[in-house]
């Protein structure tokens, strides 16, 4: 089932992806650049050193800021399902995701963020012996959840510490006058997983989209994205809508009270086995170490809807994020 092959399709997919995500926002500058004497020095120069703990607080919370981070998330699932000993299951991932924005004259910015997970214990469902034996990963579970038997069993220790899928996006966004934020991109997914019984083993790519507000006492927005296969494993379909609510609300000092629940539709699910939707909150503080602002949240997200053969029941989300001085600003 699991294929594993270096090709020049791959390579050259690979190229492409390297290409537009190095060429548009040297074109994006290139434009920028002849433009720059009509442009006004507003969100895109938000530089970290002026700022107080509660402005940077509320900045981290912008997905369009100008600020640069590295941010820093340990997530730990617990599961439930119908599967047997589904409720038993657990899985933790560590999620480095760098965002560098590039700030442009028009007081926009171009973002640019990656996504690059580590995967510690992660539920692989293994059926069979010998020739008919097979692995199913929660994804494919949620496709095959009618017809997956039901004698197998999961091993905890499969995918133990290894890279996932790197995700991506890059975008173009800001910060309005009268603070409603806007943003417009693609996101996609490279299939860089060292262990194909839990990659989808796929090039992904698809529209994001975000709007929100910025207030005086917070933000709060939403980010759509969608995301389908463009090209490798044809064996099953990708078609994954995912949409981000973020809101934080300050309470000064750096502390902060938030909410960032990502609601997900797998439409290539089977019937009971295609939504995932939390609610949850948590609490943050933005400190600073020596005079590098860092902002720490924790957040605890229950699961009102989730796939009934397997899916998460609870997420616990532990985050620390340095905020960098940005080498794009003046």
């Amino acid at each position: 089932m699991w294929k594993m092959s270096i090709n020049l399709k791959y390579i050259f997919i690979t190229v492409l992806l390297g290409a537009v995500l190095l060429g548009l926002p040297i074109l994006v500058l290139a434009a920028d650049e002849a433009a720059e004497s009509q442009g006004s020095d507003t969100a895109g120069s938000i530089k970290r050193d002026a700022l107080s703990l509660d402005e940077i607080a509320k900045e981290v919370s912008n997905p369009v800021t100008a600020l640069a981070t590295i941010n820093n998330d340990i997530e730990y699932r617990i599961y439930q399902g119908s599967l047997p000993a589904a409720d038993d299951e657990s899985a933790y991932v560590y999620t480095l995701r760098p965002s560098i924005p590039i700030p442009l004259s028009n007081g926009k910015n171009i973002l640019m963020r990656f996504g690059i997970p580590i995967n510690g214990e992660q539920p692989i469902y293994e059926v069979g012996q010998g020739d008919d034996y097979n692995e199913y990963s929660p994804f494919l579970i949620r496709q095959i959840a009618s017809t997956i038997p039901t004698d197998g069993t999961f091993d905890n220790y499969h995918g133990h510490s290894h890279l996932g899928d790197i995700d991506f996006d890059i975008a173009y966004g800001g910060v309005s006058d009268s603070g409603f934020i806007s943003m417009y991109g693609i996101a996609g997914v490279l299939p860089t997983s060292q262990d194909l019984s839990q990659s989808i083993d796929q090039y992904q790519l698809g529209p994001e989209v975000a709007f929100g507000k910025v207030t005086d006492w917070g933000v709060y927005g939403a980010w759509l994205t969608h995301l389908t296969r463009v090209y490798g494993e044809d064996e099953w379909d990708t078609n994954m809508t995912s949409l981000k609510i973020f809101f934080a609300w300050g309470l000064g000092n750096g502390w902060q009270i938030f909410s960032n629940p990502v609601i997900e539709y797998d439409w290539e699910g089977d019937s009971d086995n295609q939504l995932f939707l939390p609610l949850g909150a948590g609490v943050s503080k933005t400190i600073r170490i020596g005079s590098m602002p860092t902002k720490l949240s924790f957040e605890i997200q229950k699961y009102i809807a989730s796939p009934d053969a397997i899916g998460p029941d609870w997420l616990f989300t532990f985050s620390f994020t340095p905020v960098i001085r940005n080498p794009f600003q003046k």
